[in-house]
């Protein structure tokens, strides 16, 4: 007899706390805007935040409000599918219907180098959160929100990749043999919450979309990490204007 519960039968159930009970619960009343960038760098917030009035929330992260647009910024909330997925199903449950996600990611691909934008138009599902929303290999972007996305990007003349990315669940059992395989598999760039976020997004029937910026190399065999470059933090910033310009639209 297993121990494990079935993930296939856990995915057919219903849950016991659901995201409206648990927000009735501790944000009861409020009311956010349908659309929301997310991105786990509370840095941003001064760049997202710097222009207008805010008001500013707690839900498991860092909630700023625009009072005079239909839009919020998340951040503060972690790493990881599990983080990501307690912040995305608390802002749809309060009336979020549309979402982009910003973050990093590393490469598995040559042609893709440190501070270089990734649209995600795909991502494998690695991981373990996504298997308790949907039965799939991959789950995609919203083609809509990235094709708009894309479009804005290409008129500030800004240059970016398009492609699978891979979510695992840990940074530290990232293996040599799985790098090998997805590089043949031509996916771009590996991160560890993008496939639950998508995940959560389809299950829920809210449109959303994801995208990086590249902040460490693995396809050589060893990891080369960038995180100080200032090419990188100057590109989340470009990539996070440019994603609440397209959720302001």
């Amino acid at each position: 007899m297993k121990l494990v519960f079935p993930i296939k039968n856990t995915r057919r159930s219903p849950a016991l706390i659901s995201p409206r009970a648990y927000v009735n619960v501790t944000a009861r009343g409020l009311q956010l805007p349908s659309k929301a960038l997310v991105c786990p760098f509370s840095l941003l917030a001064k760049t997202i935040t710097a222009q207008g009035t805010w008001k500013r929330y707690f839900l498991s992260a860092d909630v700023y409000c625009a009072e005079s647009q239909d839009f919020c910024f998340v951040t503060g909330f972690g790493c990881g599918g599990p983080a990501v997925a307690l912040a995305v199903e608390q802002l749809i449950a309060l009336g979020v219907k549309e979402i982009l996600f910003i973050g990093l990611a590393g490469s598995l691909q040559e042609e893709v180098r440190p501070g270089d934008i990734v649209l995600c138009d795909q991502s494998i599902c690695a991981d373990g959160t996504s298997a308790r929303y949907i039965q799939r290999e991959t789950v995609s972007s919203d083609p809509a929100l990235q094709n708009l996305l894309a479009r804005v990007l290409r008129a500030e003349q800004v240059n970016f990749h398009t492609g699978r990315n891979w979510s695992t669940d840990t940074l530290f059992r990232e293996t040599k043999a799985e790098i090998k395989h997805y590089r043949q598999k031509n996916v771009l760039t590996v991160d560890m919450e993008t496939s639950a976020f998508l995940a959560i997004c389809k299950r829920r029937r809210i449109r959303g979309a994801a995208a990086f910026v590249v902040s460490d190399v693995l396809h050589t065999g060893k990891w080369s990490p960038d995180f100080s470059d200032p090419l990188i933090w100057k590109n989340v910033r470009q990539l996070a204007q440019t994603g609440r310009f397209v959720l302001g639209r």
